[in-house]
């Protein structure tokens, strides 16, 4: 039987677009943090080791997070952009548990909505080239001409899916990957296209349309209402703030 997994959840960021007054995964969501809320999919999981967090090394709002001393969940420094972060946090991760070859799962810390059915797809997907969660696109997409704002052309839709987190891949191959891209001067958005530079193609292992991530400040508010789905409970109307 497949051993269980770690997860490392990149939360050092501070998420601009979100236009609020502390990092957007510090945000509460049905009375409790983002951040807080994603940390508990994956606690709750029979199939996963443990969590490893990264935050900024100036953060003033994990200290408060209801994981903060426990046992299963660890901390960490992260850097100035996600690579750096997933980085130091696989670093981490083979420097406590020892383990190099094993699959690590990544994902975004302010994707509080992800389910057991798409955790449990993930985890039980088998490919030496990893795999990413994504959604194949429904609308029709549009090429923006170079420079302007204006259509150059539509493109096929039929290929072009939009990737969500967890990202799946083998600890030691993913840590070279970033490396490389480092080093060479590669922006890398996600683990998958770190993966893709050095010549890797994951395979992709539908998500769900809930699973969307907390970006800008009308993403909370669906967020909101998703969970009060999937919860099937009532929730208070949303107001965006950070905890106490």
């Amino acid at each position: 039987m497949m051993p269980p997994l770690w997860v490392i959840i990149p939360a050092a960021g501070v998420g601009q677009r979100m236009q609020a007054n502390c990092p957007k995964q510090y945000l509460l969501l049905a009375g409790q943090t983002i951040l807080d809320r994603t940390i508990n999919i994956f606690m709750s999981h029979p199939r996963i080791a443990g969590v490893i967090v990264g935050v900024s090394a100036d953060d003033a709002y994990w200290s408060d997070s209801k994981w903060h001393n426990h046992d299963f969940v660890h901390t960490f420094v992260g850097g100035s952009e996600r690579s750096d972060t997933v980085q130091k946090g696989l670093r981490y991760m083979m420097d406590v548990t020892g383990i190099q070859q094993q699959d690590v799962l990544v994902h975004d810390a302010a994707r509080p909505l992800l389910t057991y059915a798409a955790l449990d797809r993930i985890i039980d997907h088998s490919s030496r080239q990893g795999a990413i969660l994504a959604m194949p696109v429904k609308d029709t997409v549009k090429l923006q001409v170079s420079g302007q704002v204006s259509v150059e052309t539509t493109l096929d839709r039929s290929n072009i899916w939009l990737a969500q987190t967890p990202q799946k891949f083998p600890s030691q191959a993913l840590s070279n990957a970033l490396e490389k891209a480092h080093i060479e001067g590669v922006s890398v958005t996600d683990e998958c296209s770190a993966m893709e530079f050095v010549g890797w193609h994951p395979d992709l292992v539908v998500g769900e349309s809930s699973n969307i991530k907390v970006t800008l400040p009308e993403d909370l508010q669906i967020a909101e209402a998703l969970f009060a789905y999937l919860s099937k409970t009532s929730l208070s109307n949303l107001n965006i703030e950070c905890s106490p």
